[in-house]
């Protein structure tokens, strides 16, 4: 059953897009996020401390990746310095 649990999760991620403003998720055939268009800017930060949301967060796994690409082509460099 885990698989198709899975198939319809992503099946249901791939039918929305995710809100610049507040970072939640809403159906992709909306004009405006639903959770945010209507607040304006101090409404919108208590919504998001109501619920733990950080707008400043950096992604975790962003900066992960980054770092990781970076130790990688300097493993290659010092690689082929190494053989000549």
């Amino acid at each position: 059953m885990f698989p198709i649990a899975r198939l319809l999760l992503l099946y249901k991620d791939l039918n929305q897009k995710r809100c610049g403003r507040c970072s939640l998720r809403y159906e992709k055939h909306l004009d405006q996020c639903p959770h945010c268009s209507n607040l304006n800017d101090f409404a919108l930060n208590a919504f998001l401390e109501e619920r733990g949301i950080d707008p400043n967060a950096k992604s975790g796994l962003g900066q992960f990746i980054v770092f990781a690409v970076i130790v990688v082509v300097v493993i290659f460099f010092l690689k082929q310095m190494l053989k000549t």
